[in-house]
């Protein structure tokens, strides 16, 4: 009997709490004896404490929460994203290759001004010209620059 008694009891609490938080308050004090009591009303001649909950602000047209959308919609914009990342990403592979070729280029010049052998361009009459050695350093300079930039 006792348990069923208790087991109301604590239902009810559950139940009545919120009814009570929702309806004007809830009330809580401790009696001279110690024990703590909550009541929808204060007690009379003593020192309460007025529990309250906090509710929810009301919304307004212009607060309104967005509509829900469809698992299509939803599908649809996950792919959209996944796409867009994919992208971003080719893209990434693509410029980082382009760089890693610009250096490669950039190293191999650089090697071959740098040996001790001659070296030649040829002229609009398909005759060789041969380098000088400013010629050959401004050249050494301008790939040096390159391969600064784009090896790291």
């Amino acid at each position: 009997m006792r348990r069923g008694l208790a087991l109301f009891l604590c239902v009810y609490g559950w139940v009545a709490a919120p009814a009570a938080l929702a309806s004007g308050g809830l009330y809580k004090w401790v009696d001279d004896k110690g024990v703590v009591h909550y009541s929808d009303t204060p007690p009379v001649g003593k020192a309460a404490k007025k529990l309250g909950a906090n509710p929810q602000p009301l919304l307004d047209n212009t607060q309104a929460p967005p509509p829900s959308r469809s698992w299509q919609e939803q599908l649809q914009e996950s792919n959209e994203r996944r796409f867009q990342e994919e992208k971003r990403r080719q893209d990434q592979q693509k410029k980082a290759q382009e760089t890693e070729d610009k250096c490669r280029q950039a190293r191999r010049a650089l090697e071959s001004l740098t040996q001790e052998r001659p070296l030649y361009r040829m002229g609009k009459d398909g005759e060789r010209i041969y380098m000088e050695d400013d010629e050959r350093g401004r050249f050494a300079d301008t790939w040096q620059k390159q391969a600064d930039a784009y090896c790291r």
